[in-house]
């Protein structure tokens, strides 16, 4: 009697199969850890302009507290050098200044469906300076 040894055809195509259900489960996880990281570096320069803008006042703080309240751009031309030159970045301030202030920093990644995810938003506090 004569032993054969060796895998037939059917067990090689299912393992095939199986092999390549696993290879598109990991290009799948791996496009979705890309994307997570592209909306980490979002978050970090998003976090990168709203620390620039505060700390962008403080040269000009007395302007704000006194001569010219209004952080409107269109208002108030030295308000203009607070927002990003970065156009994928928007960045919302109150309307005038005060010495507590929240900012937000949004960003718009179509390929994250939770819209919560692309916006930071910070809190200011200053201290009056010019009387």
């Amino acid at each position: 009697m004569r032993v054969v040894s060796g895998f037939s055809l059917l067990e090689v195509m299912v393992s095939m199969v199986i092999a390549a259900i696993a290879l598109l489960g990991l290009a799948a996880a791996q496009i979705k850890a890309m994307q997570f990281a592209q909306n980490s570096f979002n978050y970090t320069v998003a976090l990168i302009h709203g620390q620039n803008a505060i700390e962008r006042i403080w040269p000009d703080i007395c302007h704000y507290q006194s001569v010219n309240t209004s952080l409107n751009p269109v208002a108030n031309p030295t308000a203009a050098w607070l927002y990003p030159n970065d156009p994928r970045f928007t960045l919302t301030l109150p309307d005038t200044f005060s010495l507590d202030m929240s900012l937000t920093v949004s960003w718009h990644d179509e390929r994250m469906t939770n819209t919560g995810v692309d916006q930071i938003s910070l809190h200011a506090s200053f201290v009056n300076e010019c009387l």
